[in-house]
């Protein structure tokens, strides 16, 4: 009797803003409540169908490894090489020409690093390369590959041919922006599939790419910093547990951000519980009218 009497004296448009209110309140508490689990777990309570993460992850690779440009094709290809699990490589640090290189001898690097690598050719601006050697080397107990060095140039102005053209003894249209080095298998069939001739200056996509996907050496340190990036632990965004939050308590259930613990289950529970109520609540205070 006196919850009635309480109601009566109380107008019916505050009231339906306090439960409007308490209804978002729910939806706050449960998800700052979701993301505290998510963050003191790394995640492991929950399920997500892709990796919430993920832009956090690339903006850290893009920063850790200098890169300037980041377009939608660098975005994706980082993405696939996160996704398909590339920084799981054993990768090898040995040490070659007083330098440190990175290898893999388990297996080539494939078309995703070579794609990698050729975007990362073109943000230089890199159009063209030439082969200044290649030798037979003996690297990691006796596994045979071919040392290549190359140089990387770039077009001077523009050429009306388009940046295709095999430029021959002639580098007036080029200039050198940089010089490095690969071990790659299988060179001499790598070859026979193209002009084996080193005064040529091939253009980049011609090339290069395929040298790329035989190589067992990687040209810098991504791999390494994408394994870094891979296993640190980042921080969940508080958005992305409202969301589930909210989610959860208009019983919408999209899937995307499962439970994956008995705790978290629970929650979800009494979550949704409380929003029919509230929203049950809500409907029967919108249609009451009150006695005089």
């Amino acid at each position: 009797m006196r919850i009635l009497k309480v109601l009566r004296s109380v107008k019916k448009t505050n009231l339906l803003i306090f439960i409007a209110m308490f209804y978002i309140g729910i939806i706050l508490i449960f998800g700052v409540i979701y993301w505290e689990i998510a963050n003191l777990t790394s995640g492991e309570f929950f399920v997500f169908q892709e990796d919430v993460n993920m832009n956090i992850k690339m903006n850290a690779f893009k920063k850790q490894t200098g890169i300037k440009a980041y377009n939608k094709d660098f975005k994706n290809v980082i993405n696939d090489l996160m996704i398909a699990g590339e920084y799981k490589r054993p990768f090898v640090k040995i040490l070659k020409n007083e330098k440190l290189y990175t290898f893999d001898f388990s297996n080539s690097l494939g078309d995703m690093w070579a794609n990698y690598y050729y975007l990362l050719a073109q943000e230089k601006g890199i159009t063209h390369m030439k082969i200044e050697s290649a030798r037979e080397d003996m690297v990691a107990a006796k596994f045979k590959t071919y040392v290549i060095k190359i140089s990387l140039y770039k077009l001077n102005g523009k050429n009306k041919n388009g940046i295709y053209e095999i430029y021959k003894n002639d580098s007036n249209n080029l200039m050198k922006i940089d010089t490095v080095e690969m071990w790659v298998e299988n060179y001499p069939l790598l070859c026979e599939e193209f002009f084996n001739d080193k005064n040529c200056f091939y253009p980049l996509n011609f090339y290069f790419v395929n040298l790329i996907k035989n190589s067992v050496s990687f040209l810098d340190d991504s791999p390494i910093v994408l394994k870094k990036i891979a296993n640190d632990k980042f921080k969940y965004s508080l958005w992305n547990f409202l969301y589930f939050s909210t989610v959860t308590i208009t019983t919408l259930g999209y899937g995307d951000i499962l439970p994956n613990s008995t705790l978290v289950r629970v929650l979800v529970m009494v979550e949704t519980i409380s929003g029919v109520f509230v929203v049950g609540t809500f409907g029967s205070c919108l249609f009451w009218n009150k006695k005089k």
